[in-house]
């Protein structure tokens, strides 16, 4: 067939529409490499903006000799640090409650240069602050005729990739999954966010209040949280149907793949560098400069008896690979991808194609990740227990395909099932049908959208699923029903037997009001007397990577989602639209204004959408995440181009309640596995069903 020079015209410029168009619908998704500070809410209320009106930038004659300057400082600081972890004093030790809580790997040769460039970009801005901090901000926003990077040589070191179109499979670290942009969603790769973050100096400096004092001191701030929110927690039955906890672990398990938190790291592995003295009785005078303990007051309720002052918090690395001029953002060591990476990590198979599994049939990837608890490692041994399911059944039919075609062909499966469960299974609960369908899942592959994760998201509306998390959790034995507190799930786990911690929280109700001890005070305990502070923890990082604070990422996300609210919460009495008249109170206690409150207090919000699981700032902000990650990766599964007919129908058919029924080993399989008290169907009624089709791996 003969095409005219005019329809060939028409035809490129439809697709140029179409491509036009399907970007436009996905601008409120990205996220700038270089973000501005975000006033709106400020302005819209007649509050002070800094820096507003001022035009200067920093003045500096000689800026090659101040580069190297800090080049030089940050290597002297990156040998003191680690010459300083050599030295066990430095180290949380074994016997210590959060021993492995803060584990940080050994850095190869390309990751050290990665820290020092970042670390040399930093002090390069400290430096440049002295002029004065506005002066700067306008440096990091582009209004000052610099380059976009400093000139260091070690600065200019950036890989290329060169990427096969043709090519059918996912890469295991991300790289030419977009076919435009080779390096996106690669493990290391910084975290983004909305708008700038709040830091005090725009460099890395906690935010402070208004006015300029400190924010709440954080373990005070969240024990009297837990104080006023437990008011209200009462002896009445959960009602079935309920999100469960097995819910929960499976949201923690997507957290988990699409962020890998790398805590500042030195030369060598640690198990954790030392802030606090072992006995938690004040900062320790073998404190890591790396590290930044939290004060505890000797009034508080749980550690004050105890003479615990202080708790161990390492802050996250930064990312500034190739010393680019713009303001901080914390580094993720996963791909950003909804990939299975905390599954399949860079992919090495036995010789049969198989991952190799241990306890619960997780990965040895899943099972070497620290701070996880056997009911993560339940979820993760689903997928890993299916792929080798698949490899088996691929490797009987007789067929002469390569092992390789094999083992792919069986990712992609097992990717393709953990996605259809995520949004076909998972957030339709979370969400509830009106808003689920509001949220428009419906969207076409997108190679100009850069699939990362929000920092603003993960630090403070993405940690909803923390507070659900109740006191005990159900271990059915021999029948019955034992509670065993959180922490033992998390300590020697491998005394449990995987079946009976399934069925358990498979009917655990989430914790609907207050917060439990087990997340408060005895989080990753050993004997339940001392622990951590989770809720803390989230707390601390938020404030670490600069989240901006509530009001005015609520005023970004209502103007981004078309609502036009002219609301200003100029009294603490005005929270009264978001949050119970017990938690206004502490607010109104420890804050200054309204205007300083944490992102992280988004998840304490009491209106959620009809039917919805989820605040509704937290459900805006879900939707969004969500959507990004679907619409910017091309291998997903219900438009990857190489998945087979006999793929796609597999997907389909194994739900659920279907790996359950394969892998879970317990009778009773609930029809719908993230409620309580679902009705239930016998495991072998689903495996039967699935019998029937296994002819379709055969044609994968």
């Amino acid at each position: 067939m003969v095409v005219s020079r005019s329809s060939h015209n028409m035809l490129v410029l439809l697709v140029t529409l179409v491509i036009s168009l399907v970007a436009a619908l996905n601008d409120q998704l990205r996220l700038p490499d270089f973000p501005v500070q975000y006033d709106g809410y400020q302005k819209q209320c007649g509050l002070p903006v800094r820096c507003a009106g001022y035009s200067k930038c920093p003045r500096v004659h000689a800026w090659s000799e101040l580069e190297r300057t800090a080049q030089v400082m940050a290597s002297i600081e990156f040998e003191d640090n680690s010459a300083q972890a050599r030295d066990k004093c430095h180290l949380i030790q074994e016997g210590e409650f959060d021993f492995e809580m803060f584990f940080t790997e050994a850095l190869d040769s390309d990751g050290e240069i990665a820290v020092k460039n970042t670390r040399t970009t930093e002090i390069f801005l400290e430096e440049l602050s002295y002029q004065g901090t506005c002066a700067v901000k306008n440096f990091l926003e582009g209004r000052c005729s610099v380059n976009q990077s400093l000139s260091l040589e070690q600065c200019k070191r950036r890989k290329f990739y060169k990427c096969n179109p043709n090519y059918p499979y996912r890469s295991y670290n991300g790289i030419c999954n977009n076919l435009q942009h080779a390096e996106w969603g690669q493990p290391g790769s910084p975290l983004k966010s909305e708008m700038a973050p709040c830091y005090d100096d725009y460099i890395g400096k906690d935010r402070r209040s208004a006015s300029g004092r400190a924010l709440p001191e954080n373990r005070e701030l969240m024990a009297q949280v837990q104080g006023a929110l437990n008011v209200n927690v009462g002896a009445e039955a959960p009602p079935p149907g309920l999100f469960n906890m097995f819910g929960v672990f499976f949201c923690e398990f997507i957290n988990g793949d699409m962020l890998g938190r790398v805590m500042k790291r030195v030369r060598t592995a640690t198990e954790g560098l030392r802030g606090c003295r072992a006995d938690g009785r004040g900062v320790s005078r073998h404190k890591s400069a790396l590290t930044e303990p939290l004060a505890i007051s000797r009034a508080d309720p749980n550690y004050g008896p105890q003479g615990v002052e202080c708790l161990n918090f390492n802050p996250i690395e930064s990312a500034n690979d190739f010393c680019e001029v713009t303001y901080s953002r914390k580094r993720n060591t996963a791909t950003s991808y909804l990939d299975l990476s905390h599954v399949y990590g860079d992919g090495k198979f036995d010789k049969h194609g198989k991952l190799q599994t241990g306890h619960c049939g997780a990965s040895v990837k899943t099972a070497k990740l620290h701070v996880v608890a056997l009911q993560f490692l339940i979820v993760g041994g689903l997928f890993s227990q299916l792929h080798n399911y698949c490899v088996d059944q691929v490797m009987t039919c007789g067929q002469d395909d390569l092992l390789e075609n094999a083992v792919e062909k069986c990712r992609a499966l097992t990717i393709g099932v953990y996605q259809r469960i995520i949004y076909e299974e998972l957030l339709p609960i979370l969400f509830g049908s009106s808003f689920y369908e509001q949220c428009n899942f419906n969207c076409e592959y997108d190679p100009t959208l850069e699939s990362v994760v929000s920092s603003s998201y993960i630090n403070g509306p993405g940690r909803f699923q923390h507070i659900w998390i109740p006191e005990n959790l159900t271990y059915v034995a021999n029948g019955r029903a034992y509670q065993k507190p959180l922490f033992e799930f998390f300590e020697e786990y491998e005394n449990f037997v995987c079946s009976n911690a399934l069925a358990g929280v498979l009917n655990d109700p989430i914790r609907t009001v207050g917060l439990s001890d087990s997340i408060m005070n005895v989080f990753y305990s050993k004997d339940g007397v001392r622990g951590h502070c989770l809720p803390c923890l989230d707390l601390e990082r938020g404030r670490d990577a600069g989240t901006c604070p509530l009001l005015s990422y609520k005023h970004y996300m209502d103007k981004l989602n078309g609502i036009k609210s002219r609301k200003c919460y100029r009294y603490f009495e005005d929270l009264d639209d978001m949050f119970d008249p017990q938690l206004i109170a502490v607010l109104k206690a420890y804050y200054e204004t309204p205007e300083d409150i944490d992102l992280l207090f988004s998840i304490f919000e009491n209106q959620n959408p009809p039917g919805s699981q989820l605040p509704n700032l937290v459900a805006q902000s879900t939707c969004l995440e969500f959507k990004r990650l679907k619409c910017s990766d091309r291998f997903f599964y219900s438009w990857n181009p190489y998945l087979s007919n006999a793929s796609r129908e597999m997907i389909d058919v194994i739900d659920l309640k279907t790996l359950l029924a394969l892998f879970g080993e317990i009778d009773q399989i609930p029809l719908v596995p993230f409620a309580t008290h679902s009705q239930t169907v016998p495991a072998s009624t689903l495996r039967k069903q699935l019998e029937s089709r296994k002819n379709l791996f055969c044609s994968l």
